[in-house]
């Protein structure tokens, strides 16, 4: 806070227009001070300055007037360029503001397409899940049935073997069959001829069996051989069977 005493030096050549040749750097000018609000006593004192000194304060003020008048245009001119701006600034966020209610609602349809879609690749997921295990259970379904499968051709291939060897058998039974049915044949004929021969023996000439093989002449006063042997062990198996019969 200023003194009297620093207010009264200061102000003792108000008429001094030394200040005004500085311009613009003047950071605190009078006019300034007497524009200000005034609050508290204030009291009023005559300058003292000659009618000169009041015409050069007044054209000074004057020229600030002017100066400020200038300004005020140039301002005013601004505000208008700034107000067209302004309005073009406008005009541009409100087209902007509608691009963006569209853009949201876009987004917005986008986002419930986007929640259709992901709703729709959870179900498939969902059954994506149930197929592989269907895809699974078959799996295992087709291995057990392949197993089985393996296990009937390994009981067909073994079978089939044992029927091969049953065919052999058989075969081989029918040749036999086949051979025994001609040595019965031979039999019969050689018993036939023994029925009918009228050589002498010691046994009872109306005894007509197997017995009488033995004085054919194959066999009688011959070498036995194998085949001879063969033909009457059978020879003696059906006189066996024709003496069960008659007991």
């Amino acid at each position: 806070k200023l003194s009297d005493e620093e207010i009264k030096l200061m102000a003792r050549d108000m008429c001094s227009g030394v200040e005004e040749t500085h311009g613009e750097v003047r950071v605190i000018k009078w006019e300034d001070v007497l524009l200000k609000t005034r609050t508290g006593t204030v009291t009023e004192i005559r300058s003292g300055c000659s009618a000169g000194a009041i015409s050069r304060l007044l054209k000074s003020f004057e020229k600030i007037i002017n100066e400020t008048k200038t300004e005020v245009e140039q301002i005013k001119s601004q505000h208008g360029d700034c107000q067209v701006d302004l309005k073009s600034k406008v005009n541009r966020l409100n087209a902007t503001e509608i691009q963006l209610n569209r853009t949201e609602e876009g987004m917005q349809i986008c986002q419930k397409n986007l929640e259709n879609k992901t709703n729709l690749l959870n179900e498939t997921d969902v059954e994506l899940e149930q197929s592989n295990e269907e895809t699974e259970t078959c799996r295992r379904d087709l291995e057990n049935k392949t197993q089985q499968l393996n296990a009937t051709e390994t009981e067909k291939q073994t079978t089939i073997k044992k029927l091969d060897t049953v065919n052999m058998e058989l075969n081989s039974t029918t040749t036999n069959l086949n051979q025994t049915q001609v040595e019965l044949q031979h039999v019969k004929g050689l018993l036939g001829e023994s029925a009918n021969a009228t050589m002498d023996c010691l046994l009872n000439t109306t005894i007509t069996n197997h017995w009488d093989l033995l004085h054919s002449e194959e066999f009688f006063e011959a070498v036995i051989t194998g085949n001879k042997l063969e033909v009457l062990r059978k020879s003696m198996q059906n006189l066996g069977k024709f003496v069960n019969m008659m007991k």
